[in-house]
This record gives C-alpha cells, sequence and structure tokens, in this order.
C-alpha cells in the first residue's frame, strides 16, 4: 500500500462506515485504530447495535474518512472492507490507542480489512488520487 495512503489513515482516527439493510444503507461512525500488518481499521461496539448486526448478516462494507472543508485542501480516502471479529492481537492494537474503552465491558472489537481503497488528496496537482486494491480483488 502507498504510504501517502498509509500515513493518512494512520494520522486520523474517526471513520464513517455503511451497511445494507433491508431497505437500502445504513451509516456508523467509530473511533478507529490502524492494523498496518493486516490492513484492517480496528473498531469498538456494542454486538446489539444496529450497524453490527447488519455487518454480521452482510459482512460487505464502504468505509469514508474525509479531511479538511476546503476543496483545495481536501484529503480523504473511500475504501470497500470485510466486516469481521478482531483478533487478541487487534484488540491489543485497539486498547493501546483508546485505553478508556476497556471500562466499557459491553464493547466488543471488531476489524473492517480493506479490501479496495482509494486516497483522494487536492494538494497532491495532477497525482491527486491514489488507489490500493488486494490482488484477490477486482473493482
Amino acid at each position: 500500500m502507498d504510504e501517502k495512503i498509509l500515513n493518512f489513515i494512520k494520522n486520523e482516527k474517526l471513520l464513517s462506515w455503511s451497511i445494507i439493510d433491508d431497505i437500502g444503507v445504513y451509516t456508523a461512525s467509530a473511533f478507529y485504530a490502524f492494523d498496518e500488518k493486516n490492513l484492517a481499521f480496528i473498531i469498538a461496539s456494542h454486538e446489539n447495535t444496529k450497524h453490527i448486526q447488519l455487518a454480521f448478516k452482510n459482512s460487505s462494507v464502504a468505509v469514508n474518512i474525509a479531511k479538511e472543508n476546503k476543496i483545495a485542501f481536501l484529503k480523504g480516502i473511500q475504501a470497500k472492507a470485510e466486516f469481521k471479529r478482531a483478533s487478541k492481537e487487534q484488540e491489543k492494537i485497539y486498547f493501546s490507542k483508546f485505553s478508556f474503552a476497556r471500562l466499557d465491558k459491553k464493547a466488543k472489537i471488531y476489524i473492517l480489512e480493506i479490501i479496495w481503497v482509494k486516497l483522494t488528496d487536492n494538494t497532491l496537482g495532477l497525482a491527486k488520487k491514489i488507489e490500493f486494491s488486494k490482488k484477490s480483488f477486482i473493482i
């Protein structure tokens, strides 16, 4: 994955993700830690929330992170990801970034594993879009 994409992801902490429901799309926001080794956003949520229940039914999700409100300085990513339960190692990564999350005993840790991602960075001039996809995935 291109360093510009990785640096953007590692320097942010809030994402929005979208899941299919019975009548369209449902969106939720989450603070995240990033598992660089497995290219996964690590999030926490309660198992009974609508977005988690929907993700258990259909694990293909979309992710968005945007920064800046002026078009010339806009930076952000759009991604396709796979919703999964986090490993013990990923839980440690999450709690090392958000130690206060340990206080919520009902929260579970999940991942959104990146399949495809596109960085848009309007400060890069003509080369303002950079994409990455796992080799087994075709857009």
